[in-house]
């Protein structure tokens, strides 16, 4: 059985979530370093109770997940890691950190966590790992993974896996056998392209490789150091968003500092003005599974000069009026939209990337950035309803029938400045798309119209719909849309606005071209998930957004029902597979030929 080092610490990040937990809280978190341009917090203690409070069990993970045969052994494999002296009751914490050029391969991601015992730690990665060899480095000891040029190392309580990412070496962390990668079954490696290469390595002394391996695991074993050893100014928690993160608990966070990558040189496309707009901001997410639903909490963090953009024009708030006006009580989502284009304009302006801008626009239609910021008043709404699947004939195949879904909606967005708006409308790149007619503009090309969305665009308003019925009824403003309760209070006030009918568009899944196995499953998703909302708001030099996931049972932990259906998914599968082997096996089994004798004349 081949097992890595790596597996075995993914597997313990991701199995964490079935354990029960009463340790003390872990403090992984300082050795995490400033410059991580993405951190990721699995909170196993929160995770775990939710779910063994509810009765899940290792033991009833594997029997759901996996046959008879393979739960026992997968089971062995568990019990050996719970005894491997790794905290699996802790945070769990993944970094990415980009540093220096990609060409130079200093970028790495980084997983954190707790040890209970090292000395078990280490006889365990000794069972594990064939050509296992021990090394101590001051105060901690570490493994090298030649196969996979990644790091092993631990203290008495924490274990750091390090490997480095190389986005030219893709086929390095995909899985065997990946179309289109160097070295998988589908593409030759470059030694069978080129078999030069071969005589080339071989040609090499023993000693310059060795040296060359060597420069790499000293490289990663001083960075293991610098993170053993961090002061705490070093480490992202000096930085005050990844300290609200934290304290906050969530069963899950994501956090984001988009300077530590810009500033990596990982993209060293963005102009250098557009990087100092960006200083101080940052990005984080919690995630908690609730009774009934699941919430995300993200707070976008906005640094001096992008807080006084926006305090100067950024707070707008949608325009109820735009979505209350559409005339159907079968919604099944929408998205509503506040944002004052003069922010973009401000943005680009801070960058000094105006002057390029202009000098485009000007030599393709004649247009200022004032022109387009100024014709666009930036509120925008899209609403769908009455979504089904319909059985449409093919245009291609007649009398050939095929399941395609259907809803109607609208898209609108207001116009700003009138003056501004006929000017875009008049210039070289629109003049030969769009004639006026009256008081509106219409598509020039009847062969065009004809194919187009039903469309009215006026100097107040552009609105596009699935049909003219529906155009002209939203339009007349006399429709009146009913959301389900609480879903326009919610969204009210808010510059993003949005929900989504999650019972609607499962319910309408065609089940009678599915075989029994999918049925069953799509029945268990019909009767799980109920609608989703979005909500974002500005305070102060933030923006808070909310996403609520609910669910249709409002009275158990929704990790619990996720957890349910996935094993529940899990059996049916199993049985598919099951079937499926059944119906093979009795199609290739080797009939016994009788011979008879021919009788003797």
């Amino acid at each position: 059985m081949k097992r890595t080092i790596s597996k075995v610490l993914l597997a313990a990040v991701s199995a964490a979530v079935f354990l029960s937990s009463c340790s003390k809280t872990p403090d992984e978190s300082k050795h995490i370093p400033k410059n991580a341009g993405i951190v990721v917090d699995l909170n196993a203690k929160q995770l775990t109770q939710k779910l063994v409070t509810n009765g899940i069990t290792m033991d009833k993970f594997f029997s759901a997940m996996q046959s008879e045969d393979s739960s026992s052994k997968t089971m062995k494999e568990w019990k050996e890691l719970e005894n491997s002296g790794l905290d699996l009751k802790s945070h769990f914490f993944v970094s990415f950190v980009f540093q220096g050029q990609p060409s130079e391969h200093k970028s790495y991601l980084s997983m954190t966590g707790s040890l209970q015992d090292a000395a078990k730690f280490e006889a365990y990665l000794k069972k594990e790992k064939k050509d296992f060899s021990l090394k101590t480095e001051k105060d901690f000891k570490y493994i090298w993974e030649e196969d996979k040029h990644a790091l092993v190392a631990w203290t008495n309580s924490t274990v750091l896996y390090i490997s480095p990412v190389d986005p030219s070496d893709l086929n390095k962390y995909a899985p065997a056998g990946t179309p289109g990668l160097p070295g998988t079954d589908d593409e030759p490696s470059i030694e069978d392209a080129n078999p030069a290469a071969i005589d080339s390595a071989a040609a090499t002394p023993v000693a310059l490789l060795a040296t060359a391996d060597d420069a790499e695991v000293k490289t990663w074993v001083a960075e293991a150091d610098h993170l053993f050893h961090l002061k705490k100014e070093e480490t992202a928690g000096a930085l005050e968003p990844f300290a609200k993160l934290l304290k906050e608990g969530a069963d899950m966070g994501v956090f984001v500092n988009p300077e530590a990558i810009y500033n990596s040189g990982q993209l060293t496309m963005i102009p250098a003005n557009f990087k100092k707009l960006m200083e101080g901001s940052f990005y984080t997410a919690s995630i908690n599974f609730e009774k009934g639903k699941v919430v995300a909490n993200g707070i976008q963090y906005m640094g001096k000069e992008m807080a006084a953009i926006f305090k100067k024009s950024g707070k707008k708030e949608i325009d109820l009026d735009m979505l209350k006006k559409y005339p159907s009580s079968d919604v099944t989502g929408f998205l509503s939209y506040a944002l004052d284009f003069q922010m973009i304009g401000e943005i680009i302006k801070s960058t000094g990337m105006d002057g390029l801008v202009n000098m485009f626009l000007s030599s393709k239609s004649g247009l200022t950035m004032d022109d387009l910021l100024n014709a666009f008043e930036g509120q925008l709404v899209y609403i769908a309803s009455d979504f089904s699947v319909v059985k449409k004939e093919s245009p291609y195949f007649p009398g050939e029938f095929k399941d395609e879904p259907t809803a109607k909606w609208i898209f609108s967005l207001k116009v700003g400045k009138k003056e501004a708006f006929e000017k875009v409308m008049n210039s070289p790149m629109l003049k030969e798309v769009f004639q006026k007619e009256g008081d509106r503009y219409v598509l020039a090309n009847p062969a065009l119209a004809a194919n187009a969305p039903a469309m009215s665009i006026t100097d107040k308003m552009i609105t596009l719909g699935s049909d003219s019925v529906l155009l002209q009824q939203y339009l007349g403003g006399k429709g009146a849309i009913k959301l389900p309760e609480g879903v326009e209070s919610k969204v009210k006030g808010s510059m993003i606005g949005g929900y989504i009918d999650l019972e609607k568009i499962t319910k309408n899944i065609p089940l009678d071209k599915q075989e029994e196995e999918e049925k069953t499953i799509i029945t268990k998703v019909q009767a799980l998930l109920k609608d989703a909302t979005l909500v974002s708001k500005p305070d102060g030099d933030k923006i808070r957004t909310e996403a609520v996931m609910n669910l249709k049972n409002k009275d158990e932990n929704s990790l619990v029902q996720f957890f349910n259906f996935a094993t529940e998914a899990a059996k049916v599968m199993e049985a598919k597979k099951a079937r499926s082997k059944a119906i093979e096996d009795s199609l290739f089994a080797t009939p016994v030929d009788t011979v008879v004798a021919e009788p003797v004349h």
